[in-house]
């Protein structure tokens, strides 16, 4: 026997009569601004720095260094907005993720270990300027000099 998928809206007509889905909303959301930043980002990288990008007129599909820069500040800006709209409506998800109620103990703690570690990990590497992060500003800073 088959199962058919549970799609809570098979038909155009129940399409157009579904709620609106602040769950999906907050998601789409975060996704696409998480994605227009990665590739925003990675041209700022790569792009020429800003007086050398204004002298040889340097563009990427229309937009300038500036406008790359903008569009990834003003995405990032979006992206801080949708993630914490995502976690107000599934804060009772993450709550029951970090504590569990019944047990009255923190829970998955090798999960958020692993998570607070790399985030310090990368936070410290970055304000001493060590390797693999010193790393990333040298291939910026080469792939800006000599892609263009």
């Amino acid at each position: 026997m088959s199962q058919t998928p549970t799609d809570p809206c098979p038909t155009p007509q129940a399409r157009k009569q579904a709620p609106f889905s602040n769950r999906a909303a907050a998601v789409f959301l975060a996704g696409l601004s998480f994605v227009v930043m990665v590739i925003s980002g990675l041209v700022v990288s790569i792009a020429p720095s800003g007086r050398v990008a204004r002298d040889i007129d340097w563009s990427l599909l229309a937009l300038n260094r500036a406008d790359w820069e903008l569009l990834h500040f003003a995405m990032g800006v979006l992206f801080i907005f949708a993630g914490v709209w995502h976690i107000k409506l599934h804060w009772p998800v993450i709550r029951n993720l970090l504590w569990s109620a019944a047990a009255q103990t923190l829970c998955h703690r090798r999960e958020l270990a692993l998570a607070v570690g790399l985030v310090g990990a990368v936070i410290v590497l970055t304000l001493l300027w060590w390797p693999p992060v010193s790393w990333l500003d040298q291939l910026s800073r080469w792939a800006s000099i000599g892609l263009w």
